[in-house]
């Protein structure tokens, strides 16, 4: 049957510009390559631990849904209100704060390596049918951070030609399209804990 995609890149470059913008190129060069290395560790555990971790932690699939589905709202909600553009500026200058944190969280986890993306290969990995299917699923996510790696270095260009006012109007548009693709993973979540809700 034909594989699902995963990730797509395209959702993360809008958090990526909205969170880098005024940084210096070769702290963003090590977030891109950060969040690269981040979207493939957590896609390659999923694939080969994903089932056993859920159950070790009591945690379903659609709690997992819902959860990211609700943090990614409020990425959204910044982008959106605009509270990013005065305080993210000043991340490299802040003693406190380390602007490669968002490599992790919210650029891998959970936008790129959604609850989405995480779900579907635990269940492929559950069905895999043997060490080919294996290779196989793995060369598609060495495939799918090179696709991630390639996006988030065309957004750094791309802030270059948009400008400053650019990247905020395009920050505020992305800002509701997120929204929207959190509260579609809340409800797909409550849909699969609560059937009757429908």
């Amino acid at each position: 049957c034909a594989l699902p995609i995963f990730v797509n890149p395209l959702e993360g470059i809008s958090i990526f510009l909205s969170k880098t913008t005024g940084i210096d190129k070769d702290i963003k060069a090590r977030i891109v390559r950060k969040t690269t290395m981040s979207v493939f560790v957590v896609m390659i555990v999923s694939l080969f631990f994903g089932k056993f971790v859920l159950t070790l932690f009591g945690i379903g699939i659609p709690s997992f849904t819902i959860a990211g589905g609700i943090i990614i709202f409020l990425i959204a909600l910044d982008m959106v209100l605009g509270k990013s553009d005065s305080g993210e500026k000043s991340l490299p200058n802040d003693p406190n704060k380390n602007p490669e944190d968002i490599a992790v969280v919210p650029l891998a986890i959970p936008m790129l390596a959604g609850p989405g993306a995480i779900s579907s290969i635990i269940l492929y990995g559950s069905n895999s049918k043997g060490i080919m299917n294996d290779l196989i699923l793995v060369v598609i996510l060495v495939l799918v951070a090179g696709a991630v790696w390639l996006s988030l270095n065309a957004a750094s260009k791309m802030e270059k030609k948009l400008g400053n006012t650019g990247v905020k109007i395009l920050t505020k548009i992305s800002g509701l399209l997120v929204a929207a693709i959190a509260l579609e993973m809340i409800y797909q979540g409550l849909i699969q804990l609560f059937p009757n809700i429908q």
